[in-house]
């Protein structure tokens, strides 16, 4: 089975950034950053993951979600 999943865990360890940074970027929650990062989310605001991508200078969507086969 496929899934899109968020690589924001990955990115926030690449540039030594917490979920409290990202939330003080963002203007997010700290937690729904937090839950977002642990893909414990169940849904994604267009206007959260736009926020997350001006803050981390991404400048394309595939640099924060990927689409990929679930772990069993």
């Amino acid at each position: 089975m496929k899934m899109m999943r968020l690589r924001l865990n990955e990115l926030m360890h690449e540039r030594g950034l917490n979920p409290r940074q990202i939330s003080s970027m963002t203007g997010i929650r700290w937690n729904t950053v937090s839950d977002m990062a642990e893909n414990k989310s169940k849904a994604w605001s267009p206007e959260n993951l736009n926020k997350i991508m001006m803050a981390l200078e991404l400048t394309d969507i595939t640099q924060l979600i990927e689409y990929k086969k679930e772990q069993e």
